[in-house]
């Protein structure tokens, strides 16, 4: 069976889990991505979940998102709000499920920071993948973990990296423009590559603390389940320990 069959096998569950928090949901958050875009499309096609949609307040990650669903008559907003989200939902580009901990990789989409700040500020956060998504541990597939940097600390998070030994390299050549690829906060997107040389909860405490980085793509606690979606069919959902979440909610 093909990615896209297991995408759509996710989305389907993905929307069983959420269907009565949507139809409750007074501030619902959106990720980014072909995951994402296919909820969105079964919700919208559920009449009493696109009312519930078109009826509560609806916060997206990115422009890309922000513009889908306000093709679908949903007026979407990009920012955050005061009191959170009742739910959030988005996908990833690589999933590490162990005793509890779902660790993830996003940002293929650069839009990770703020899908991070959704994240954090949701009561209830479902990541929805494809089992090509799944690995044993975090780098196992090679995906880079995205970093957003300020173009004034560019060359001096380049020169620290490498110098630790972990590959990190300007993402360019993205199709749409010339030069390197800039987030929606107009940010510099950085791949890094730190497997093999730092552990993920180290490189996490690592970037969190270098000058100059707006975010990152590594996601350690942000998620209370994972949706994977099977090529036989069928999909399973994994329950996570949530340690990241805003205290205020």
């Amino acid at each position: 069976m093909s990615v896209s069959y297991a995408k759509q096998v996710a989305a389907e569950k993905a929307l069983g889990l959420l269907r009565d928090r949507l139809a409750n949901a007074t501030r619902i958050g959106v990720g980014t991505g072909s995951t994402v875009a296919k909820i969105v499309e079964l919700i919208m096609d559920d009449p009493g979940l696109a009312r519930a949609m078109r009826t509560a307040r609806v916060y997206a990650s990115s422009l890309a998102t922000l513009l889908m669903l306000r093709r679908y008559g949903v007026e979407a907003y990009s920012y955050t709000p005061r009191g959170g989200l009742d739910v959030y939902f988005d996908g990833a580009d690589e999933v590490a499920i162990g005793d509890g901990e779902c660790m993830l990789v996003k940002g293929r989409g650069a839009a990770m920071v703020r899908e991070k700040i959704l994240a954090y500020n949701s009561r209830y956060t479902v990541i929805v993948v494809d089992e090509s998504k799944v690995s044993s541990s975090l780098g196992e597939k090679g995906k880079p973990v995205p970093v957003e940097v300020l173009e004034y600390a560019l060359e001096a998070l380049l020169d620290e990296l490498n110098a630790l030994g972990v590959r990190a390299e300007v993402r360019s050549g993205c199709g749409c423009r010339d030069g390197p690829a800039l987030t929606d906060n107009s940010g510099i997107v950085v791949d890094t590559w730190p497997w093999g040389v730092v552990e993920p909860s180290q490189y996490e405490a690592l970037l969190d603390r270098l000058p100059g980085v707006v975010g990152h793509g590594l996601f350690i606690g942000y998620a209370d389940a994972v949706v994977v979606g099977r090529g036989e069919g069928g999909a399973a959902v994994y329950s996570c320990r949530r340690t990241r979440r805003n205290p205020a909610l």
